[in-house]
């Protein structure tokens, strides 16, 4: 986005895969008009369906619905979008609801085992004993780990319940599904004490297997097969163009589980918007001009060689004690040490937004809306082509979908022909 024009572009292609099978298709739209003749796109990504519906029907349907609606901003729109999801009992009735529950409950489940499965292969290479005296404790640490995941977030702050949801949502999940759920933990259960007949599992584990099915559909985490919705354009009021994005999974008891990720609003006093979804390395190593991975890498290899030299510097120090040897390094490793990676590192960002981000984003300030389009298909392409030439499947592929709105001449569309 710049303060004339927004464009999206998105590829066309689609990954489908089964224990045994890894199929591409090129063929697949995720960019769309949201309302005709409204100045606003959405466009979507990660998964194609929401409820075994495909999402292109029901952006169609709520197209039809809202045929000649208009907001004066564009969170007005996907709000309004967002609404018709929850509450539409023709598009998503109780019953399918209720078989989509018990699917969503059966994957997390078999993630579960999956992992337990790993532990005990691990454990079994460990040779730390038998397994079978050890699969309780081995099956009650998968089951606190996956917990932990929806108690916490990675930084150890509380992962609460989705604002979507009113309050009390988790207990009349737990109510309405409670004989679902118990069914799904004695089917898994079962499976497991085929293979390791001495599993016993106690209350407190399965009282957590309850919580883990509950949490995995109230809690702000999106583990299970999401959809990313992307909203772009222009309200009515609107003098500049706007981006919202939404993760969205399923509908439970008639409202849909979502939660805001990423916005931006184009100011008179900011500069562009780049922003990438789904597949991004690419992108933003051409945006900063170093891959993220490499940059991860040079950090750990820089912290090991600083370590190894200031605990050889200090052990060859003469004149020391044992004792002081350590004061030293203890002081040198929580403070020098620390403030000199940070410093260095500083120093390595800053010459990348200076040399490569920053130039790119002066250039895309002043794009023409044409120009602007090609920008953002380029950087699929580049996604694209990357894939192409390593040794990776082809996620990223097929004709470019593009869309550039502006406030004026609202949305105008660019399609791909596929090559033959």
């Amino acid at each position: 986005m710049n303060r004339s024009a927004v464009a999206m572009a998105a590829d066309s292609a689609v990954t489908i895969s089964g224990a045994n099978y890894l199929k591409t298709y090129q063929s697949v739209d995720k960019l769309f008009p949201l309302i005709e003749g409204q100045p606003v796109a959405v466009m979507i990504y990660n998964n194609a369906e929401i409820m075994s519906i495909p999402w292109e029907t029901v952006i169609s349907l709520y197209r039809e619905q809202a045929e000649g609606k208009s907001f004066d901003t564009l969170e007005g729109y996907a709000q309004d979008f967002m609404g018709f999801l929850s509450g539409n009992p023709e598009l998503f009735p109780a019953d399918h609801q209720d078989t989509e529950f018990f699917k969503h409950i059966a994957v997390v489940f078999t993630i579960l085992a999956q992992d337990f499965d790993y532990q005990v292969e691990k454990f079994r290479d460990a040779k730390a004993g038998r397994v079978r005296d050890h699969v309780n404790s081995i099956f009650e640490f998968v089951v606190d780990q996956l917990l932990g995941d929806y108690d916490k977030n990675i930084d150890d702050s509380p992962r609460g319940e989705l604002d979507c949801f009113p309050q009390g949502m988790a207990e009349q999940v737990r109510r309405r599904y409670k004989t679902e759920i118990n069914d799904l933990i004695d089917s898994l259960l079962g499976s497991l004490k085929q293979e390791h007949p001495t599993l016993v599992v106690s209350d407190t584990t399965r009282s957590r297997l309850h919580d883990i099915a509950v949490f995995s559909v109230t809690r702000d985490a999106f583990f299970e097969h999401y959809t990313g919705v992307v909203f772009a354009g222009f309200g009515k009021q609107d003098k500049f163009p706007s981006m919202r994005s939404y993760l969205t999974s399923s509908v439970v008891l008639g409202l849909l589980k979502c939660r805001q990720d990423r916005a931006a609003d184009m100011k008179a006093d900011t500069g562009p918007v780049v922003q990438p979804f789904a597949q991004d390395r690419m992108i933003r190593t051409f945006l900063t001009g170093m891959d993220a991975y490499l940059r991860q890498f040079m950090f750990g290899e820089t912290l090991k060689l600083s370590v190894n030299m200031a605990t050889d510097l200090i052990g060859r120090a003469p004149g020391l004690s044992d004792e002081q040897r350590q004061t030293l390094w203890q002081d040198y490793s929580e403070n020098n040490l620390g403030y000199a990676l940070r410093e260095f590192f500083g120093s390595i960002d800053h010459y990348q937004h200076m040399v490569h981000t920053l130039p790119i984003y002066r250039a895309i300030q002043t794009l023409p809306k044409k120009e602007l389009g090609e920008t953002a298909a380029s950087l699929i392409k580049l996604n694209s082509f990357q894939q192409k030439v390593m040794n990776s499947i082809e996620t990223v592929g097929g004709p470019i979908d593009v869309a550039v709105i502006t406030r004026n001449g609202g949305l105008e569309w660019r399609k791909e022909k596929p090559e033959m």
